[in-house]
């Protein structure tokens, strides 16, 4: 029977990272404080069964609000999977650091650092693909859900990993009341000349749209 409920799960996962994958949510964006998204996350992670002894994790934010318009489930859904990705890196044990830091332009960023195991140039090139980053038991869509998300909140996102030393996942939101411009996508590689080491960016800005007279 637990097997049989067990698989049920997984199966409802399955179905329903098919279903916000492929016709994504309108979110209800509201004023919420990011520091009180993490510390909820991670609040859950650490009595998820995956995050054991040999597991730590740090929080390091400011004591006061940091505000972002936003979806709360989504934001929280983000920062669970990018938690996820780091932990599934770490099997043999590590350290997982979440930390928020403000930056010029009325904007923040938060940063998902492991010690993890690293990835390829390949795997970085290719993390936020549909069915790339499949792990056991997972639908292989979790980071790409990330990406939508991040995007759908005028968001960019910045990975760097080295093949042995971790991964450094940064993203960058605007504030709460920052004036609204119209979303323009742009992907951005950076190849270091060591062939193990990349650098993908993720890009996503805003610019106005400007009316001729």
């Amino acid at each position: 029977m637990s097997i049989i409920l067990r698989e049920s799960d997984r199966l409802n996962n399955i179905i329903t990272n098919f279903l916000s994958y492929a016709t994504p949510k309108v979110g209800s964006f509201v004023e919420i404080d990011a520091c009180e998204a993490i510390r909820d996350t991670v609040k859950l992670l650490r009595h998820s069964p995956e995050v054991t002894e040999k597991l730590k994790l740090n929080e390091m934010l400011p004591t006061s609000p940091v505000f972002v318009s936003a979806d709360s489930t989504q934001l929280k859904q983000v920062f669970w999977n990018l938690a996820r990705n780091s932990i599934n890196a770490m099997p043999d044990g590590g350290e997982l650091t979440i930390r928020l830091e403000s930056v010029p332009n009325n904007r923040f960023h938060i940063i998902f650092e492991d010690t993890g195991v690293g990835m390829s140039p390949e795997q970085v090139e290719r993390l936020f693909e549909p069915f790339s980053n499949s792990t056991s038991g997972g639908t292989g869509l979790g980071l790409s859900i990330v990406y939508q998300i991040i995007r759908d909140h005028d968001g960019a996102i910045n990975v760097r990993s080295f093949q042995g030393e971790g991964t450094v996942i940064t993203i960058t939101f605007p504030r709460a009341n920052t004036q609204p411009e119209r979303k323009v996508h742009e992907d951005v590689i950076h190849v270091s000349s060591a062939p193990t080491r990349l650098e993908h960016t993720l890009k996503l800005k805003n610019e106005e749209s400007e009316i001729a007279p």
